[in-house]
């Protein structure tokens, strides 16, 4: 018995398209590959497709709807958020919520804390992406906004090593809290040493996207030079007055 199915609409940008010139004598053959192609040219120009899936599948989109969203809005937040996992003839969405923590650490022997969010995975523990996000930095007396505190914002955070550092620290304590993960890290040397990363993630069976994504592309970026204006507001930082990072 064939499975039911629903029709989805999904909008695609807008395509520029060639211009056909057609100089030869018109010829009813020319004349319907003229058609068919202008009939094609519209509607990649309207910018939509149409496309069919099952009941189920139809339902668990319905599902995550809000009010206001078309079925577009769903799929691409799944695309965005990148927690759709395929599996044979399964589709899997999983929406994550974000989990706060604190931690209490040292860099180069100075206390400091720092209020991180990273997605709760639960027992998502071979796909998925932990997007560590430190809110607060604690620091004597003062509670700042770590891009104030390190002169640089989160997506830049490879160019202050001290934030790097901490950072890494906030992935480890994420592991552990939601795996019972041991990696062993002691020293600050440690967090970077990507070999003991790659131990980590293949003894606990860990994602490939997490350790693509929260590990070996911050590590991998820390090597390239930032620019002259980054290397000015990291001089600027309170980090850089406290751990001498930039000269």
């Amino acid at each position: 018995m064939r499975a039911k199915t629903s029709s989805i609409t999904i909008c695609q940008p807008k395509i520029e398209m060639f211009k056909y010139d057609y100089t030869s004598i018109p010829s009813i053959l020319n004349i319907f590959k003229m058609e068919n192609q202008e009939h094609y040219r519209k509607e990649l120009i309207s910018g939509k497709r149409n496309i069919k899936v099952d009941i189920k599948t139809w339902n668990a989109l319905r599902n995550l709807k809000k009010a206001n969203d078309t079925f577009n809005d769903v799929i691409l937040s799944l695309l965005k958020e990148r927690t759709v996992a395929i599996g044979g003839e399964n589709l899997k969405a999983i929406k994550y919520s974000r989990r706060k923590v604190f931690l209490e650490t040292e860099y180069d022997y100075k206390p400091i804390g720092a209020e991180f969010e990273y997605n709760d995975v639960k027992q998502e523990q071979a796909n998925f992406n932990l997007d560590v996000k430190i809110k607060k930095i604690f620091y004597g007396k003062k509670i700042m906004n770590p891009s104030e505190f390190f002169g640089v914002d989160s997506i830049r955070k490879h160019f202050n090593h001290a934030f790097l550092n901490i950072y890494l620290k906030c992935v480890v304590l994420a592991l552990e809290k939601e795996f019972k993960a041991h990696t062993r890290m002691i020293f600050d040397k440690d967090f970077e040493n990507i070999t003991r990363w790659r131990k980590t993630y293949y003894e606990y069976s860990l994602s490939e996207d997490s350790f693509i994504n929260d590990i070996e592309e911050p590590l991998r970026l820390s090597e390239e030079k930032p620019d002259q204006k980054i290397i000015d507001s990291i001089k600027k930082s309170p980090s850089n007055s406290i751990w001498n990072l930039v000269k």
